[in-house]
């Protein structure tokens, strides 16, 4: 059966499905590029590239970002059987990130316009923007590791036949799709919550309140406790499970704020933190808004 793609066209993110010359013919240049990746580019093992050369063309598809602006993350399913959220981008939230993390993050998690990523149905997505130019020195890793999208989980047995694009954030903030999967509000709420701590945070220092009370009354606010613990991820949703409740989303961003700036003051101790905290203020944050 032939996969099925609803894609965002109209927005110029296009979905390019196996049943087409063209899906072989890019497939191959990921596959090949991936293969040659220049020295401090993020690691691309064997058995990643085994599972594109040998992966099942019946579920998967090729996105092609044809727009003027590269993509910052994305929502999708397949199928009923994997909903894909992207988490909160570091593109779109790069709060704790110095120069050089931001412009290796902007190559390597973001999709350029006329980049293209291989999508399989067990949630996993392959490619990089070295199909629009290579990257930078300061685009490189300097050794001290990395965070990056490519690849995910596998997960045998799917027959997902049909891909759907729910939501896509382009890296100036501008969003596009449907939205039934609630990515538009995990990115705007997690904006929110970062800033509102930051503000916390400035407060605190401008009243001279005593680090132990700041502390306690940002665990209160983020509604974590003194051991702050990673918020539990929400039920998932499909395409289908009718309108979206916002409140909770809301309180699991602003918890996930909580426990990072409380792992925080683990690692930096309280003066440290206040001060990273205070820095969130300043980052610079898109502004969001709905194509």
């Amino acid at each position: 059966m032939a996969v099925v793609c609803e894609d965002l066209a109209q927005y110029g993110v296009a979905l390019v499905p196996p049943s087409t010359v063209e899906y072989f013919e890019l497939l191959a240049d990921i596959e090949q590029r991936l293969r040659t990746r220049p020295e401090g580019s993020p690691p691309v093992d064997d058995a990643t590239l085994s599972r594109i050369s040998e992966h099942d063309t019946s579920g998967s598809a090729i996105l092609l970002n044809k727009a003027k602006v590269a993509i910052a993350s994305m929502a999708y399913e397949w199928s009923n059987t994997i909903t894909v959220l992207p988490g909160t981008s570091r593109a779109l939230l790069p709060f704790g990130l110095n120069e050089r993390d931001r412009k290796f993050d902007a190559f390597w998690n973001t999709i350029f316009p006329g980049s293209k990523r291989l999508m399989t149905c067990d949630g996993s997505s392959f490619g990089d923007n070295t199909d629009v130019r290579p990257p930078a020195p300061d685009e490189l890793s300097t050794g001290k590791g990395w965070w990056s999208s490519l690849g995910g989980p596998t997960r045998n047995g799917l027959k997902a036949v049909k891909l759907t694009l729910d939501g896509v954030f382009f890296v100036d903030g501008a969003f596009a799709g449907p939205n039934r999967l609630g990515s538009w509000e995990q990115t705007v709420f997690a904006a929110d919550a970062y800033l509102a701590c930051a503000a916390l945070a400035r407060e605190a220092r401008r009243k001279g309140t005593p680090p132990a009370e700041f502390f306690a009354q940002l665990s209160a606010f983020t509604g974590q406790t003194d051991e702050p613990r990673m918020p539990v991820s929400l039920p998932p949703r499909s395409p289908g499970s009718g309108p979206i409740d916002p409140e909770p989303i809301r309180l699991r961003e602003l918890q996930m704020v909580g426990w990072r700036a409380l792992q925080l003051r683990k690692s930096l101790g309280d003066e440290a933190t206040m001060t990273h905290l205070e820095a969130w203020a300043g980052v610079a944050v898109p502004k969001f808004h709905k194509l």
